[in-house]
């Protein structure tokens, strides 16, 4: 294996993790679908809940809010081990393929949730950390934003690949843009 073919997996990975967040994003988080074989299920009614109905109604009008204490930021964090277990799923069906993919994916979502943790805190419960000048964060930033103005667009939080290619990009108005001014990401 040449350390190409590996960067190219673990590219491809990355942007296998943008669309599995899109879609998980899309079909469980907010919408109701009526053929989903999973949609009348209580875990599956509760990551509704407490996204679409709870997350969003919190930061509909206010984008962010004061920082809170360690533990007390449920429901805008991703869970590690819940996301370790089904990378593993994942791993299982990739293997077939390829066993580096198959070893990589866990790594992977790892590193996304990782990220994601990171920004989507400091997008909703700033705190200055290190990256949040810079022009990417403040590039997803926006594209958050503009997810709690237009729930049925902007997807993906950590890297906004499979909204592009899903075609469920929101295109900001001028009234967009000077809230996003306000809120210091524009």
């Amino acid at each position: 294996m040449t350390t190409l073919h590996l960067v190219g997996t673990f590219l491809a990975l990355v942007v296998l993790m943008s669309l599995i967040e899109h879609q998980v994003h899309c079909r469980l988080m907010h919408k109701k679908p009526r053929h989903f074989p999973f949609r009348d299920l209580a875990a599956r009614k509760k990551i509704f809940i407490n996204h679409a109905v709870t997350h969003h109604r919190h930061y509909r009008k206010e984008f962010h809010d004061d920082p809170v204490p360690p533990g007390e930021d449920h429901g805008i964090r991703l869970n590690y081990l819940e996301g370790f277990v089904e990378a593993l799923v994942v791993s299982l069906l990739l293997y077939p393929l390829s066993a580096v993919a198959a070893l990589l994916f866990p790594v992977v979502v790892c590193l996304h949730h990782l990220m994601w943790n990171q920004i989507h805190m400091e997008m909703h419960k700033p705190e200055g950390r290190f990256f949040c000048n810079w022009k990417a964060y403040k590039y997803v930033a926006r594209h958050h934003f503009l997810h709690h103005r237009y729930p049925d667009k902007n997807f993906n939080v950590a890297l906004p690949i499979g909204d592009y290619l899903f075609g469920t990009v929101a295109k900001a108005t001028a009234a967009d843009w000077q809230a996003m001014q306000a809120e210091g990401i524009a």
